[in-house]
């Protein structure tokens, strides 16, 4: 069974007309029905248990929180089509005993050490409530003038104040491919994985890299590859997608076939690449070595290649 991809499954409605309805807004902050999802510095309220879940608010405790948070993002509406809205805020502010009576049992945790262990909506949920948050905090200039921005139409953007420029500012995403590239061979084959050198000790992963302006995002991954390994590759075939709010990137999952064998480390990202046979892979603990962290859509793109027969 192949693993799921983490961070993927926000059942969350987000349709514009919410965001731009003034009087709608104003009725779900007086909601009880109103669920609240307190962000502090880039971590989440979690029930830390054998298995985590996620804390939203409501009732007193949320409108405690509406009224001390730095930022305030609506995320959207839940599937029953009750109008029962889902609101980030931030209290990064604020000093963990301020926040302490509205906790409960619950803590704040970086979604990144639980996120693995946690139901996949509620870990989407609070990959989507972090990432805005982020990015509602390292925005509060416009880019084009200078001047203040304010958070606008619920959070979906940011405004800038100064009237004679008024641009709006939308929460940005970094896309960024990843790719398993792979070569034919007796048992299946080989996969080449690469080392970073800030990697967790052992850990061998996909190799990864931003978009470029001006490029297609299979050429993003031609051009990625070979600037770290040194191969070439062709037949570029996109498999999945997944949010990665740490800060801010949309990693999009590829495999590309080698035309080439020989390694040859090119930039300085990489301390090391290699070719593994499915069966190394699927026994890299014998090598002294590990994958990348399950939640990871570099995991999946591993996962999905090993399933093969």
């Amino acid at each position: 069974m192949i693993e799921k991809i983490y961070y993927s499954e926000n059942r969350l409605l987000r349709s514009p007309n919410f965001f731009s309805d003034e009087n709608w807004i104003k009725a779900r902050f007086h909601d009880k029905n109103t669920r609240i999802v307190p962000i502090w510095r880039n971590c989440s309220l979690i029930r830390n248990t054998d298995s985590p879940c996620a804390v939203t608010l409501s009732g007193n405790h949320a409108r405690g929180l509406l009224e001390i948070s730095g930022e305030i993002a609506l995320l959207g509406v839940d599937e029953s089509g009750q109008d029962n809205a889902y609101i980030a805020v931030d209290v990064s502010e604020h000093e963990l005993p301020t926040l302490t009576p509205m906790m409960g049992s619950a803590e704040f945790v970086d979604l990144r050490q639980v996120g693995v262990l946690m139901d996949g909506h509620d870990g989407s949920l609070l990959a989507h409530a972090r990432g805005l948050m982020y990015w509602h905090r390292h925005n509060h200039f416009c880019s084009e003038c200078g001047n203040p921005t304010l958070s606008a139409e619920a959070g979906r953007l940011r405004r800038c104040t100064n009237p004679e420029c008024g641009r709006d500012h939308f929460p940005r995403t970094d896309p960024a491919v990843i790719m398993l590239v792979t070569r034919p061979g007796p048992e299946g084959g080989a996969c080449l994985l690469g080392r970073h050198a800030n990697f967790t000790q052992g850990m061998y992963s996909t190799l990864a890299g931003f978009v470029d302006q001006g490029e297609t995002l299979e050429q993003a991954v031609i051009r990625e590859v070979f600037e770290e390994a040194g191969i070439h590759v062709e037949d570029v075939d996109y498999r999945a997608s997944q949010p990665w709010p740490f800060p801010a990137s949309l990693m999009l999952g590829y495999r590309a076939r080698a035309t080439s064998v020989g390694i040859e480390i090119g930039d300085d990202e990489l301390e090391d690449a290699r070719w593994f046979t499915k069966k190394q892979v699927a026994n890299i603990g014998d090598l002294g070595l590990r994958l990348p962290r399950k939640d990871s859509i570099s995991y999946w793109l591993i996962a999905e290649w090993l399933a093969e027969d």
